[in-house]
């Protein structure tokens, strides 16, 4: 493996090009070469139209025949329309291939590396979804204009050469200038640039977090609150990106100027000589028109490395990463550093004197010494919750780096405690671990071995589809589907992680059998509270906390510190551009724009014109007014472009940061029964890049339209001023290239939708990837074929690939067309020219003028074929959000009744069935909860019990005030829900979900959403109830410490934490108990019960009651209709 290595968080600077891209990756040098040689054709094309457009303005003015020079510019002006849509269509092309195979190989390497050698994981979402993404500008344009540059500019001094020699060396004398101020300046712009990225980070790991624990949010009312910290991190974000882009805009003005100074060095000489007639107008013209085109490809250099700034960064991080390491290839799995455990043949499983502590803990495991044979068997390890039991297993799979010690173990398999699920059906999860020729029956088997089988075949089977974290299962479903893996698994090592919590007690003896068979086999080490699967082991490991006064207690996190926030500077910009937003400051970036632009045109005209007035060798005074005139367009031009990139940047930032909180307040009506986990992916698809995209809109269509209409407008003017028919000629082209882009934008629109969808489902499957990373490497472990594992990605980025192939061939086409309108308004205007010339109609240098105004608009005419392009891509976004924010609520607000604070949290249900949502077309399923009674008085306790899938959690949504009953009417104090103010009807609910969300943050603002106005030591007094009190003990900032390497059972405790602090009449839990051991479990769950008094109701699902919870009564949902009192002790028969 390559020893090159950067500290994370820390890009690897590179110079203009990293030629490690290519190496690394030779799939995308064909791509970049064919780009790099259109690019240089084009410059090529370029060169000869400069010079034929120079003859064509000499044979105008000098009444010369026009024809054959005329014929050969509109044949160049055709083939550079030819070369330009070839180009778009292999940028495209080029930009996705080199993106997809990057992609692909950040996956390959992720996914064989243990945590410690990965970035964060809100680090590697940004860099696996927009940092890959960022890459294709860098590709498709960066790369091959880096060529161009290194080409054209020789070319074009070669022939000036020829030309002019004195032009020639005055370019070459300036020329050089350009490179060293990019490279000073983009210096600091990659600066800005990572800081910047840093922004993305935290925006994109905010997001994605604050979306994880949406319903979380929802349950304790805080949703609308994070509405406000979602708009600030946006704010965050744009401030950074705002001060990135004030740098590099004003980087590429200051290339612009100093080009335009050196141009006008080289007019300043042709100028004087023309005026004393030491030099012939065809050779001035020439030397004028081809001088510019030695410095537009080094300016072009710079604007496109500042366009791809983003994924030169990207490229930068990937490499610090070793992404690009030829000697590391992406789809060998090589094994991990530290000590990772035996890929050979071993005697023995185990950890020797082994030491680790997660990220932001002092320890976890201090010197462990663990041994069982490798032969096949059972080893159960028990121990309380938080002894870092559920690590050992992931050290034996090799998914963690220990500090220090060893570990020995075979290739395993672990079944998590949160088994991850791809979307996709069973038999794709399935086939994720079953070997290369798993049949059907084979899958069907060991489902059946599971007891999970018969409840699949009453859906669609081995087809049955599943979301995201396996939404549509039950907690108990998914912990089969896990153990059915590891039936299917040929690892020799099995580990499973609590195999039957979330179970009911009816199926855990089939479960145990499933356990015993995989025994006889293999050797099984099983993480257990069940004191049934411990009493089959032959061999039993216990672990024990970490004592408190221990020493040698404190180990240093194998993966170094954790990362420190990033990006939390504030730039607020200048007042001005605080002033100009919204309309007012879309409106001002339209003007400059279009004044810049207009800049372009009369800077060119004026210039003709005094080069044509020189030539007649008149008294130098009376070109002052002209002269002036040009300095004044050549530095206004620049100039008002900065300030139009800057106000439209800025506008667009401000209305994104505002949109994307809009946004997502419109999510909080719609959790979790309309989103579901399924949605998570496409919701930052949604929320992230469609809403980029929208947005977008008014900085790539509204600028640039009114733009090149002012322009437009401008040159036709211009022209009509000396030539009407000219004018009108100018007028009539720019109608029609703006026809041309409309019928682009319906070529591209039919387009877009189709890469929209792909790209969404492309970033669903990455989302689900990385944000699982863990669990995914325990499923197929650190050194499989990824084959199975990267297919979806696979096919997705195929389909992304074909559907921007057809994309790209629209804009091609577009592209062509608008070049075709320029050469034929060209030619129409040099011919009607030539007439009014020859008329006496017009003056020479006006002729030149007026000839010189359609090239002066080609550059923005044909830029409406990109316009026209990125209004179809905001036009699918925005059809794709609305799909996404457009469902109605699961859950009626119309309520408006409000009960009054000591109301008693009764409830009755008569009735009551409901339903999850499902997919729009599907059809009609069976309820999720069939129709119940319940008649609860407040203080009663009650669990709810029953085989997985009869729709106990339903019931408990139902409860929460997350779905609406279906059928039959359910009231609390007598007043039916539906009648009740939603917000105060789920304040009075403290919900512990089955898989509670621990928010990225510090222990403190984790408990502080339940309860605001608490204090340390009522938050501390409710971690000790729950007994999180030893965890507590070892957090080595206290309540400020971030959560960080939390176990099943302290999330849990965690949770019930929060409902103890919201000190709410209704208390719901959702299996809190099933990943503690008996004693933690009894210990928390009495504390819970003791301290939430006795006029709270309490109602729990729960496979295993233990301490007070068993002498709840028990209902079992859809089959009770009547429930007496809970408070006379009774149970109901069912």
């Amino acid at each position: 493996m390559s020893g090159r290595r950067h500290p994370r968080g820390r890009s690897a600077r590179t110079g203009p090009f990293d030629p490690r891209l290519l190496e690394a990756l030779p799939a995308t040098r064909g791509p970049v070469a064919v780009l790099s040689v259109l690019g240089v054709l084009d410059g090529v094309a370029a060169v000869a139209q400069a010079v034929v457009l120079a003859l064509l303005v000499a044979q105008v003015v000098g009444d010369g025949p026009v024809g054959p020079v005329l014929a050969g510019l509109v044949g160049l002006l055709a083939l550079r329309g030819l070369l330009g849509g070839a180009g778009e269509y292999a940028a495209r092309r080029a930009g996705q291939r080199v993106s997809g195979q990057v992609r692909l190989a950040v996956l390959r390497r992720w996914s064989a590396r243990p945590e410690e050698e990965r970035p964060p994981t809100d680090v590697a979402l940004t860099r696996a979804t927009d940092g890959v993404t960022a890459l294709e500008p860098y590709v498709a344009r960066y790369l091959p204009a880096l060529v161009t540059a290194a080409v054209v500019p020789a070319l074009t001094v070669l022939v000036l050469a020829v030309v002019d020699v004195w032009s020639a060396l005055i370019v070459v004398l300036t020329l050089p200038l350009l490179p060293v101020f990019a490279a000073l300046v983009g210096r600091h712009t990659q600066e800005q640039t990572e800081r910047r990225w840093g922004a993305m980070a935290l925006l994109g790991g905010h997001f994605l977090d604050v979306v994880r624990g949406l319903p979380t949010l929802v349950a304790y009312g805080r949703a609308d609150h994070q509405v406000g910290v979602v708009r600030e991190v946006g704010e965050r974000h744009r401030a950074a990106t705002t001060a990135t882009l004030r740098t590099a805009f004003l980087s590429t003005a200051a290339l612009e100027l100093l080009a335009t100074i050196s141009v006008a060095l080289v007019a300043v000489a042709v100028g004087l000589r023309l005026a004393y007639g030491a030099m012939d107008l065809t050779v001035g013209l020439v030397a004028i028109l081809l001088a510019p085109e030695a410095y537009w490809p080094v300016r072009r250099v710079g604007a496109e490395f500042h366009s791809a700034a983003d994924g030169a960064t990207a490229l930068a991080e990937l490499a610090a990463d070793g992404v690009l390491d030829v000697d590391d290839a992406p789809d060998v799995a090589a094994a991990p550093a530290g000590n990772p455990p035996a890929l050979g043949p071993v005697d023995h499983v185990g950890l020797h004197a082994l030491s680790y502590a997660h990220r932001g803990r002092s320890r976890t495991l201090v010197d462990v010494e663990l041994t069982t044979p490798a032969s096949p068997g059972l080893t159960v390890l028990t121990g309380p919750s938080g002894a870092g039991k559920t690590t050992v297993l992931e050290l034996l799979a090799g998914l963690r780096v220990p500090a220090a010690g060893s570990v020995a173990a075979p290739r395993a398999f672990l079944a998590s405690q949160r088994p991850v699920l791809l979307p996709g059906t069973v038999r794709d999860n399935l086939l994720l671990v079953a070997p290369t020729d798993g049949s059907d029956a084979t899958l069907v088997d060991a489902l059946r071995r599971v007891g999970l089988w018969d409840d699949l075949a009453a859906r669609d089977g081995l087809e049955t589809d599943l979301g995201e974290d396996g939404f549509g299962l039950s907690a108990g479903q998914r912990a089969r589907l896990a153990l059915a893996r590891a039936l299917l698994s040929d690892a020799p090592l099995v580990l499973l992680d609590e195999p039957t919590a979330n179970v009911a007690a009816g199926s855990v003896p089939l479960l145990h059998r499933a356990v015993l068979d995989l025994a006889a086999r293999r050797r099984v080490v099983a993480v257990t509270h069940d004191p049934d699967l411990a009493a089959l082991a032959d061999d039993r490991w216990h672990l024990e906390p970490v004592p408190l006064d221990d020493p040698t207690a404190a180990v240093p996190p194998a993966g170094g510190p954790a990362r420190s926030d990033a990006a939390r500077g504030r730039d607020e910009g200048t007042p001005l551009l605080g002033a100009l937003r919204g309309r007012a400051g879309l409106a001002a970036a339209c003007v400059l724009g279009g004044l810049s632009v207009g800049a372009g045109v009369a800077l060119t005209a004026t210039s003709g014109w005094l080069i044509v007035q020189a030539s007649t060798q008149p008294v130098v005074l009376t070109l002052m007014v002209a002269i002036v005139g040009v300095r004044a367009f050549g530095l206004a031009r620049p100039v008002l472009r900065y300030a139009e990139r800057v106000v439209s940047h800025d506008v667009a930032l401000a209305d994104l940061a505002d949109r994307r909180a809009t946004v997502f307040a419109r999510l909080v009506p719609l959790t979790p029964a309309r989103l579901g986990r399924r949605s998570r992916g496409e919701l930052l698809t949604a929320v992230v890049r469609d809403l980029d995209d929208v947005v977008d809109e008014q900085v790539r269509v509204t600028v640039p339209a009114w733009s090149t209409g002012i322009a437009t407008v401008v040159g036709a003017v211009v022209a009509a001023w000396h030539l009407p028919s000219a004018g009108l000629v100018v007028a009539l082209g720019g109608l029609l290239a703006l026809g041309v882009g409309a019928a682009g934008y319906a070529a591209e629109r039919a387009a877009q939708g189709t890469v929209v969808a792909a790209r969404g489902r492309v970033r669903h499957t990455v989302t689900a990837l990385v944000t699982r990373l863990l669990p995914v490497q325990a499923t197929t472990g650190l050194h499989a074929d990824r084959t199975r594992l990267l297919g979806p990605v696979v096919d997705g980025e195929h389909d992304q690939l074909r559907a921007e192939s057809r994309l790209a061939a629209a804009r091609g086409a577009t592209t062509a067309v608008l070049w075709l309108v320029v050469a034929g308004t060209t030619a129409v205007v040099a011919l009607r020219v030539a007439d009014a010339l020859a008329a006496g109609l017009l003056s020479g240098p006006y002729a030149a003028l007026v000839a010189l105004v359609p090239m002066a608009l080609a550059d923005a005419w044909v830029g409406l074929a990109d316009v026209a392009g990125a209004r179809a891509r905001a036009r699918a976004a925005a059809a794709r959000l609305d799909r996404v924010l457009g469902q109605e609520p699961a859950v009626a607000g119309a309520g408006r009744r409000r009960l009054a604070a000591a109301a008693p949290a009764d409830v009755r249900w008569d009735g009551v069935a409901a339903s999850w949502p499902t997919d729009v077309g599907r059809a009609e399923v069976p309820p999720d909860l069939l129709p119940t009674d319940l008649d609860l008085p407040a203080g009663s306790r009650v669990t709810l019990s029953g085989p997985n899938g009869t729709g106990k959690s339903t019931a408990l949504a139902v409860l929460a005030r997350h779905l609406d009953p279906a059928a039959g009417r359910a009231t609390t104090a007598g007043t039916d829900v539906l009648e009740l103010d939603l917000a105060q009807a789920r304040s009075r609910i403290a919900l512990v979900d089955d898989e509670p969300h621990a928010f990225a943050g510090s222990v403190r603002a984790n408990l502080a959403l339940a309860a605001p106005g608490a204090d340390d030591e009522e938050m501390i007094r409710a971690l000790r109830t729950v007994d999180l009190g030893h965890w507590f003990a070892t957090l080595p900032d206290g309540l400020d410490t971030p959560l960080t390497g939390l176990s099943g059972g302290e999330r849990a405790r965690l949770s019930m934490t929060r409902a103890v602090l919201a000190d709410r009449p209704l208390v719901l839990l959702d299996e809190p108990t099933a990943h503690l051991d008996d004693a933690t479990a009894e210990r928390a769950l009495a504390g819970l019960d003791g301290q939430v008094g006795s006029t709270t109701t309490v109602v729990a699902v729960s496979h295993r009651p233990v301490g007070p919870a068993r002498d709840w009564p028990q209902v079992t949902p859809g089959t009770v209709r009547a429930l007496a009192a809970a408070q006379d002790g009774t149970r109901p028969v069912h």
